[in-house]
Order: C-alpha cells, then sequence, then structure tokens
C-alpha cells in the first residue's frame, strides 16, 4: 500500500491551521525534518513510537497532496537547510524529496513569469530527481500560475510514471528536448526553456548574440550556439541541440527561443537571466549608434574553459 511521506512544510502547514496533534500509522512516514518541526511548533505525532512529542488533543488533518509512489516503502531523505533557507529552495541538492523538488519549480515558473521571462502559457521547465525520473511543467499551462499537482513525472524514454492530479494535463509538448538533454548530460539536475523576448529579437534580426561587448557575457558563456530552424514541440528540437547541448549549458533555438540547463534550478535560472540582460543591453546600444567591441585580448583572458562531454 503507498506511504504518505509528511514533510517539515506539511508539520508547518498544520501549526498555520491551528493543529496542535496529527494521527499516525503504519502508512504515514515522516521526514527527519518533520519530527524536528513538529518539536519546534508543538505539533503532537500522536502515535506510539513518536518521541519527545509534546502531549496535546487530537485534531484533524488533512494529508498532502503527494503520496509516495506504491514502490517506495521508505521515507524519502532530506537535506539540512541553512539558516533562512526553506525547504525546496532553488539550489537543491540531490537529496531533497519530490514535494521539495515540485515547489522548486513552482517558484522558477512564478520567479519567470514576474520578471517577463515567461509569458502566457509559453515555456517550460523540469527536473530529474533522485530516481532519474523526470519532473515536468504541463503543456499549455501558465507557469507562472501553476500549483504542484499540475506537474507530472515521466521517466528517461518519455512514459507517463505520475499524472498531474487534473488528468487533462500532459507532460510539455516539448518534453523530447528536455529527455535529450538529460539523456546526453548525467551533470544536469534542471532544464528552463523559454522564449525570451530580446534575445530572441537578436537572433531574428542579427542571427547571433554577440559576446565581444560585454564582460560579463564572454565570462559567462564564451559562445551561445544558435541552431538550425526546427518546428516547435516536435521531436526536430532535440535533434537541433543534439550536437552542442554537450558542450554548452545555454543555447539559442532560432526563432524560438532559450533553453538553459544547469546542476540546479538556481543555475539555470541565472544563465536565463543573464542572457536576456545581455540581450537587452546589446539591443539598446543598436539603438543608440555605434558598438563598441572589448579589445580581442580582453576577450580571450574571460572567456571560460570550453566544457567537455
Amino acid at each position: 500500500m503507498p506511504k504518505t511521506i509528511i514533510t517539515g512544510e506539511d508539520i508547518e502547514e498544520i501549526a498555520r491551521q491551528g493543529g496542535m496533534a496529527l494521527p499516525t500509522g503504519k502508512d504515514i512516514v515522516f521526514t527527519d525534518l518533520a519530527y524536528e518541526k513538529a518539536v519546534r511548533l508543538g505539533v503532537n505525532l500522536n502515535s506510539p513510537d513518536a518521541q519527545n512529542a509534546p502531549s496535546s488533543p487530537v485534531r484533524p488533518y488533512l494529508t498532502p497532496k503527494f503520496p509516495a509512489r506504491a514502490k517506495e516503502e521508505a521515507p524519502i531523505p532530506t537535506v539540512p537547510t541553512r539558516s533562512g533557507e526553506r525547504p525546496g529552495h532553488l539550489r537543491f541538492l540531490p537529496g531533497y524529496s519530490e514535494v521539495e523538488l515540485r515547489e522548486a519549480i513552482i517558484e522558477t515558473g512564478k520567479i519567470a513569469y514576474q520578471s517577463g521571462l515567461m509569458i502566457s502559457n509559453d515555456g517550460n521547465i523540469s527536473v530529474r530527481m533522485p530516481d532519474q525520473h523526470i519532473l515536468i511543467t504541463p503543456s499549455g499551462v501558465c507557469k507562472g500560475r501553476i500549483a504542484p499537482e499540475d506537474l507530472l513525472v515521466i521517466d528517461i524514454h518519455g512514459n507517463l510514471i505520475q499524472a498531474a492530479a487534473d488528468p487533462s494535463l500532459k507532460a510539455s509538448s516539448e518534453q523530447p528536448m528536455h529527455l535529450e538533454v538529460y539523456r546526453q548530460r548525467p551533470d544536469v539536475r534542471a532544464i528552463i526553456h523559454t522564449h525570451l523576448i530580446f534575445a530572441n529579437a537578436l537572433v531574428i534580426s542579427k542571427n547571433k548574440i554577440r559576446m565581444d561587448v560585454i564582460p560579463e557575457a564572454a565570462a559567462a558563456f564564451g559562445s551561445v550556439p544558435v541552431t538550425e530552424y526546427a518546428l516547435p514541440s516536435s521531436i526536430q528540437n532535440a535533434e537541433v541541440i543534439r550536437g552542442l547541448i554537450g558542450y554548452h549549458d545555454v543555447i539559442l533555438i532560432r526563432n524560438h527561443g532559450c533553453l538553459a540547463v544547469g546542476k540546479d534550478l538556481d543555475s539555470a535560472l541565472i544563465h536565463v537571466e543573464r542572457l536576456e540582460h545581455i540581450a537587452k543591453t546589446l539591443t539598446f546600444a543598436e539603438l543608440l549608434g555605434t558598438v563598441n567591441a572589448l579589445p580581442p585580448e580582453l576577450i580571450q583572458g574571460l572567456i571560460p574553459t570550453p566544457r567537455s562531454r
């Protein structure tokens, strides 16, 4: 029988709702952080094996939204959090639970939407979980207005492992591109695809984004390749990045958008933010007049060592 995992965030929600105790049973598993939060917030884990739990009357509580899948018989490990850092932060570590990774995707979507990096229902986000399955955003939904239960779990071949709470939601139509990255790059745990305005405009008009004008551009990227044309939401997107993703963390898909990857969502989002900032600065520079390039010797000193496969 599937087990329900209670995390530290669940305990915090119990406390916010006024709950003072939580009935437990053999099908409910508590993470170490949940035990710590329960003691700190005075929530009684009303079970014979609950240690050091304060004595309080039992009050009802709705179980969490994400029960563990049937094959999971042990609690998902959690990681210690730094002072002031909440679980599910974008700089997640390999031990973060599925619940925390869902929250990280939701937070990333809100940041991208509110920053104008993702508009309407464009773009998609995914992360590789500790069990190597892929947690991915649904297709046709605004990424700034989704909930954790809207995300889907697929395997590396694109097979559905866990549907969204709303069965009408399907995995992103760009999933072949995401899977191509995960197959080639075992170091990548997060992917963001977005239709950047300024970066896309420069590729449409100039066929590239210059890296010889702004020092931060040369230092961060060295170069950002532009793919051949590909039909959106098709296997072609996976094909056009195939020979590039092994060497680059950021790729521009011609007349379409940006693909950024990283060890976590924080690093992938930084790539997206930095690229759009550079593109915006270059666009204004072009409009104002002559664009002065950096000296070649300075550029050479800034360019990072190319990554290898």
